[in-house]
């Protein structure tokens, strides 16, 4: 399902969100699961209507994937 989105997105948005997605959890290195890729996705598909550059796409998508995996243990959201 997420393979079908990030092809819709992608073209919808004109970029290459797909790549940018798997380029994210290539760069994180471990494992990543099929809910938490689409938490990223979802999170990275909001951002091209912003303007941002793909570069800042996989800087962002990055810190967004180390913050779901390895969350600071001195926030707790409250």
């Amino acid at each position: 399902m997420v393979q079908c989105a990030l092809r819709c997105v992608g073209v919808f948005f004109g970029v290459g969100l797909e790549n940018i997605v798997d380029s994210v959890v290539r760069s994180y290195g471990a494992e990543v699961n099929g809910p938490t890729q689409e938490k990223l996705f979802n999170y990275i598909r909001l951002l091209p209507s912003t303007g941002v550059s793909d570069e800042k796409l996989l800087t962002f998508g990055r810190a967004y994937l180390r913050e779901i995996l390895e969350p600071n243990p001195r926030y707790t959201g409250c």
